[in-house]
């Protein structure tokens, strides 16, 4: 679903955005509906900014008023949101268009921008063009995407990477530093934040190999169950715990007929 955020202070100006976006949701040339809902409405930079960071995962469509008369304008939220959304996309509503270049020296790239001093019937029709435009994108990413699921992580706090799943081979705890995690993937070692328990509960594939690694299923090759040891690409393996051992043959066998059932 295509996440839509509107950042307004002005409460009337607001309401008439988000009623406008609704229509088109439901309205649209089309049969059916989009899959898009307005989440956020608000006048509150930092609100959006919170929103955000708790649905990294999510994909979003923001339209952001430049001027919010706060110590956050528009067009540092927009510059935030980059650093920390996989998919979003930026529009800019605002009625001095002389700020509008503003976007540029922050090379912030918005999808496109509002201007209040034309008539309601012009807004309408750029809001409706905008969310045509945006949605259609967002149907072309996730179309795109279908068949490559991906890991993703933080180096740092607030900004978002990703590889493909089927490159990561096991993440390893780093003892000395604190919610410190070092990934081993295809061609490719690096530290992230988080949990061996945060990436286990987000994915699925992901099993404890013992208390301090956490191995990919789907990118095992082979597996040698007495002696513990589990084989990727050529000359990448782990160990597993003894007390480990069994249950990974089992997830291993699962995996394998439900491979079976989808060919």
């Amino acid at each position: 679903m295509l996440n839509i955020i509107i950042l307004e202070d002005n409460t009337n100006e607001r309401k008439l955005i988000q009623k406008i976006i609704e229509n088109r949701i439901l309205i649209n040339s089309t049969p059916h509906s989009y899959s898009a809902k307005v989440v956020l409405s608000t006048g509150d930079p930092q609100t959006v900014l919170t929103y955000v960071k708790e649905h990294k995962d999510c994909n979003f469509l923001a339209f952001l008023d430049i001027d919010l008369k706060t110590t956050l304008d528009g067009i540092e939220v927009a510059s935030r949101i980059r650093n920390m959304g996989i998919f979003s996309q930026i529009v800019f509503v605002t009625a001095d268009a002389t700020a509008l270049r503003l976007t540029i020296e922050r090379h912030v790239e918005p999808l496109d921008y509002i201007t209040k001093d034309i008539s309601l019937e012009h807004i309408q029709q750029k809001i409706y063009e905008t969310v045509d435009t945006a949605y259609q994108r967002y149907r072309f990413t996730m179309k795109s995407a279908t068949h490559i699921n991906y890991f993703t992580y933080s180096k740092i706090r607030n900004f978002i990477e990703k590889i493909p799943l089927d490159q990561i081979y096991y993440i390893s705890i780093q003892q000395k530093k604190y919610k410190t995690l070092r990934v081993y993937a295809k061609n490719k070692i690096f530290d992230c934040i988080g949990t061996l328990k945060d990436y286990e509960k987000k994915y699925p594939n992901f099993v404890l190999a013992d208390r301090q690694n956490l191995i990919n299923l789907n990118t095992i090759k082979d597996y040698d169950e007495k002696n513990g040891i589990v084989y990727f690409d050529k000359g990448i393996y782990h160990s597993v715990a003894v007390r480990r051992r069994r249950s990974i043959m089992l997830k291993l066998k699962e995996e394998q007929n439900k491979k079976g059932e989808n060919n």
